[in-house]
C-alpha cells in the first residue's frame, strides 16, 4: 500500500491578486486547492501546508517585497503548518519546520510516505524547489498543475517541462487518483 501526502505550498494571500506580489488567477487557484481538499481528503494520508514565514529574512526583503511577515493572518487549510524563510531564502518546503522544530523530511519519513502530490504557489518558484526536493529524496512526486499558479504562463509552462524532465509526474487534480 503507498502512503501519499498532500503538499500545499504557501497558499498564503500574499500571493493572491490582493497581495503584494498580485499573482493574476491566485485566488481562484486558492479556492480550488481549499474544495480539493475538501473534497479529497480520504485520498490523502497526511495534508500538510507550507508557509512562508518570515522573521528576520536578511537580505530577502531587498529582492522581493515585503511578504509573509511572521504572525500575519495566513488562509487555513489544514491544521499541519511547516514554516520556511524565518532567516533567510528558503524556496523548498523540504527546508521547513513545524513549531516543535520537525522538519518536512522528518515528518514524511515517520509518516511513511512513499508519494507527495504538490500544489500551491508558485509552481515557477517554491512548488517547483517542492518537487525537485521530493524527487531528491526518492519520493514519487505528482504536481496537480491545475491547483498550482506561477508569475506567468509561460514560466508555468517552463516550470513544468523541467519538472517533467526532471521526473514528476505532471497530473490535473481530478485526475490524480489514490
Amino acid at each position: 500500500m503507498v502512503t501519499v501526502a498532500l503538499i500545499a505550498v504557501d497558499v498564503q494571500n500574499d500571493f493572491t491578486e490582493s497581495g503584494p506580489f498580485s499573482l493574476l488567477g491566485h485566488d481562484a487557484i486558492a479556492r480550488a486547492i481549499g474544495s480539493y481538499v475538501a473534497r479529497h481528503r480520504h485520498r490523502y494520508d497526511l495534508v500538510i501546508t507550507t508557509q512562508d514565514w518570515h522573521v528576520e529574512p536578511g537580505g530577502h526583503f531587498l529582492k522581493h517585497p515585503v511578504h509573509c511577515v511572521a504572525g500575519t493572518p495566513f488562509d487555513d487549510l489544514v491544521d499541519r503548518h511547516l514554516y520556511k524563510g524565518q532567516f533567510g531564502d528558503d524556496y523548498s518546503g523540504f527546508s521547513a519546520v513545524r513549531e516543535d522544530g520537525t522538519d518536512l523530511p522528518a515528518l514524511l519519513q515517520r509518516s511513511g510516505v512513499d508519494q507527495i502530490d504538490v500544489c500551491g504557489f508558485a509552481e515557477d518558484g517554491c512548488v517547483a524547489a517542492t518537487v525537485r526536493d521530493g524527487l531528491a529524496g526518492g519520493y514519487r512526486v505528482r504536481l496537480l498543475a491545475d491547483l498550482s499558479g506561477a508569475s506567468s504562463p509561460s514560466n508555468k509552462d517552463r516550470a513544468e517541462s523541467e519538472l517533467a524532465v526532471a521526473g514528476a509526474e505532471i497530473r490535473l487534480a481530478a485526475l490524480a487518483g489514490p
